[in-house]
């Protein structure tokens, strides 16, 4: 048993105390893609077959956000809003830039928003400042700081409008709804706090086990609820005024001996499909849940993913921890059709864009694959950094950020 190439363990701690962790959190990095594999033989990424082209991938623009980061959790992901797109780099650099010309209107860096005794205490050369975003709302740019807090920008020009504390890190986009922003951090917690302060309101908290896959599944709203996700394998749906408990349903059960076997996160992208909440968990299960009955399963199949899913023309998109992409019709689990061709290339999460879906890899390469069948239909190496965060779509424009750092704005014709 093994983890996909590039994942990491990690500890649930403090900001106060991550510091002091780091010779630790170095161990539990996967980055040889060897370590804890008992009996079985080392994966080898495939080799990439040739295709034939049959739409193109024309780059619009590109943008350089700033260094890229070290760390394979941190994967900020853009923003989308009238005619902005909103992205940050690990080191510090939050950007609004213009969509169409890839102009940027305004850049403001999160560390000179600091004292300069606070950048000592928080902010180190080795390590990102920004680990993770971006969200988006209420007039607000907002990411989660290396200091252990979210940092609230004022969308229209990046000025500071808050700064709140964190229980830990936090590696994904906070959300706004409701006049709340909400942050998951990776020690089970899920807090929200006042959209115009950053007053923080409510706190609820879940155990998670001492061993767990370095990251969090995005936060989703619906309604009056927040949902979440957690590494116990399990589903939480939160009243976002009060942080009382709507319901819980578990997704994965542990199995195996040891605690690399027992590992049951929910890392990926969970998905909301009119009643119907879709949830991959790592070596555990994919569910169909039916919000109107409490989170009742509807339906449930062997999985395994680390970055989540995706959906259309009905379908749900899977990624999984080795790289498997597979297409199942969301209303009766039928599978449709799968492709190994990118086998333990560490795909992202797949991205639906017109009639195709689109996924990164590590060697940088961006695929376009048909949603009908799998068929690859363009490919295109755009980074040799590698691509880790997951493509956003507007149109048939496609936003990638790669691990180097750069923006890149591409139409699919």
């Amino acid at each position: 048993m093994r983890l996909e190439c590039g994942s990491s363990l990690t500890m649930a701690i403090s900001p106060q105390r991550a510091r002091s962790a780091v010779a630790l959190l170095a161990l539990l990095v996967l980055g040889g893609c060897s370590w804890f594999e008992d009996d079985e033989a080392t994966r080898v990424p495939v080799k990439l077959e040739s295709i034939k082209s049959e739409v193109s991938l024309v780059e619009r623009w590109s943008v350089n956000l700033g260094d890229g980061s070290n760390d394979p959790a941190v994967k900020l992901v853009p923003v989308i809003d009238g005619g902005r797109i909103y992205a940050a780099a690990p080191e510090g650099q939050v950007s609004a830039i213009d969509t169409a010309t890839g102009n940027v209107i305004w850049k403001q860096s999160v560390v000179e928003l600091y004292s300069k005794q606070d950048r000592a205490l928080s902010f180190f050369d080795d390590q990102g400042a920004i680990t993770s975003g971006v969200g988006l709302g209420a007039d607000l740019v907002l990411v989660g700081s290396a200091a252990g807090e979210i940092v609230a920008l004022n969308q229209a020009d990046g000025t500071l409008a808050w700064r709140a504390k964190t229980t830990s890190e936090v590696l994904t986009p906070p959300l706004v709804s409701n006049k709340h922003v909400f942050a998951q951090s990776i020690d089970g917690k899920v807090a929200a706090y006042d959209v115009l302060t950053g007053k923080r309101q409510w706190i609820y908290s879940t155990s998670i086990p001492s061993l767990t896959v370095r990251g969090t599944s995005r936060l989703i709203a619906e309604k009056d609820f927040v949902i979440a996700g957690f590494a116990n394998g399990r589903v939480v749906m939160l009243d976002q005024d009060r942080g009382l408990v709507g319901f819980e349903q578990r997704v994965a059960v542990p199995r195996g001996q040891s605690d690399l076997e027992r590992l049951i996160d929910i890392d990926g992208q969970m998905l909301l499909m009119g009643p119907l909440l879709y949830v991959a968990s790592y070596q555990g299960s994919m569910v169909a849940m039916d919000l109107t009955a409490n989170g009742r399963v509807r339906w449930s199949k062997d999985a395994s993913s680390l970055v989540g899913l995706s959906e259309g023309f009905g379908n749900i998109y899977i990624a999984s921890e080795d790289s498997t992409l597979a297409a199942i019709d969301a209303g009766d689990n039928h599978d449709l059709w799968e492709t190994s061709e990118l086998l333990y290339r560490d795909i992202t999460t797949p991205t639906t864009v017109s009639s195709y879906i689109a996924v990164g890899d590590f060697e940088g390469y961006l695929h376009l694959i048909a949603q009908t069948d799998g068929r690859f239909v363009e490919r295109k190496k755009i980074d040799g950094a590698g691509l880790s965060a997951p493509v956003v779509a507007d149109g048939n424009r496609l936003y990638v950020i790669t691990n180097s750092g750069r923006l890149m704005a591409f139409e699919v014709r």
